[in-house]
């Protein structure tokens, strides 16, 4: 008979689409493998939910209050009542939220730590405390180092390999070639950096065009930043895309230049549609882009050393395409959606044939 897997997630809004994505990738793989996903977002409904029904996922957002609200807590805990879940896969909420679920369920707890800073606080890491779960999952080895209280396992996130993706032409920088960044427009994101090393190209690179998919706070000071460089007719704000592989297509270069990134699944995404990808050498970036290879690693917040690669890859279209090659390669061995999937399914494995964890 079926497991069933809950997965509590945050907010259903486009912010928080990179751990979605892991939830429907595991919503589409584990049903051969005996188990079925269910989703609880505890914010309030948003495009992610039908991005997990889609998956076949049985999803419901919660809009719980915040902080920590009685009518909230009680709210969740009917909604954990309602069926028998084997696991609770928790990817958001305190620790207070782990004990409702252990208390609720009786289920095991994997405990999954995506990140490492508390944004709010700045793009330092901190120390991460973990307790009263069956197992802690880190995004990263760059993560895992910080957990403390219990030793996590690391899994990285996985995406859909295309069966077949074209290689790119090898087309000059001189002619028209596409320089892509996707994520949240939030200041850890360092997109203007990204704006202000393609104003340092502009002028040699008249024909190179710079796109931004995604949405955030930051929109604004972005598109100003665009007008004060005078990039309007080179720059283009796509908003939130909820397609991006149709997106990356389009796409020749991809550019992750955030100052802080506990993994980097828009790279990931970008390297299996056989892109180069420049990212900052930052948390778990390092991990995916093999400097060189796959793309390039530079400092974050140095828009100069930024724009002195993709000057290298606009000018040399035959290291972008070796490079978009090599990624699609690495991509299609470390981080693949079945991969992903098998890990995680040998982890719910050991979990349930196992004694019920403490309450």
């Amino acid at each position: 008979m079926p497991r069933s897997v809950l997965h509590i997630l945050g907010t259903a809004q486009s912010e928080g689409t990179g751990i979605a994505r892991i939830v429907a990738g595991l919503a589409r793989g584990l049903t051969p493998k005996g188990y079925l996903v269910h989703a609880c977002f505890l914010g309030r409904p948003g495009p992610l939910v039908a991005m997990l029904e889609a998956a076949g996922a049985y999803t419901v957002a919660l809009d719980l209050p915040p902080g920590r609200s009685l009518s909230g807590a009680w709210r969740l805990w009917r909604e954990l009542r309602r069926h028998k879940f084997s696991i609770i896969h928790q990817h958001a909420g305190g620790a207070l939220i782990t004990r409702i679920a252990r208390w609720a369920t009786g289920a095991k707890i994997v405990l999954h730590v995506h990140g490492r800073v508390i944004e709010a606080q700045g793009f330092n890491p901190v120390p991460i405390r973990v307790q009263n779960a069956d197992i802690v999952i880190a995004s990263s080895q760059a993560v895992a180092q910080y957990v403390t209280g219990s030793t996590p396992r690391v899994v990285y996130a996985g995406v859909r390999i295309p069966s077949h993706v074209p290689n790119r032409p090898a087309l000059s920088g001189k002619r028209e070639t596409t320089i892509g960044v996707g994520g949240r427009l939030a200041p850890i994101k360092g997109i203007p950096n990204l704006v202000r090393a393609f104003g340092l190209l502009h002028p040699e690179f008249p024909e190179a065009r710079l796109e931004i998919a995604g949405e955030g706070p930051e929109r604004g000071s972005i598109a100003q930043l665009v007008d004060e460089l005078d990039l309007r007719n080179c720059v283009t704000l796509l908003g939130w895309k909820s397609d991006f592989a149709s997106v990356l297509a389009n796409w020749d270069i991809f550019v992750l230049p955030s100052l802080e990134e506990s993994f980097g699944i828009a790279a990931v995404e970008a390297m299996a549609a056989g892109l180069p990808v420049v990212a900052s050498d930052v948390g778990g970036l390092p991990e995916i882009v093999q400097d060189g290879e796959t793309g390039w690693l530079v400092p974050a917040g140095d828009p100069g050393q930024l724009a002195d690669r993709l000057r290298t890859l606009l000018l040399q279209p035959e290291k972008r395409v070796r490079m978009g090659i090599q990624g699609k390669n690495r991509a299609r061995t470390h981080f693949s959606e079945d991969r992903m999937v098998a890990e995680f399914a040998e982890i719910y494995d050991e979990l349930t044939q196992t004694t019920p964890g403490p309450s």
